[in-house]
């Protein structure tokens, strides 16, 4: 028997522990996201910057 999506829900929230940690984290609260959002801005800076200026 399948039970509706509000029944799930309802039982969810019944738990007494949180199943989904990362339900109140926040993105810039996790070091790998913050440390790939630098990388990844950093290359594409570089990349618009030499497409800009380019080799002559």
């Amino acid at each position: 028997m399948q039970s509706s999506i509000r029944e799930t829900a309802s039982r969810l929230t019944d738990l007494p522990h949180r199943l989904l940690a990362a339900e109140e984290t926040s993105w810039f609260d996790i070091p790998g996201v913050r440390i790939v959002g630098a990388i990844l801005g950093t290359v594409l800076l570089v990349a618009a910057l030499r497409s800009m200026f380019g080799r002559r």
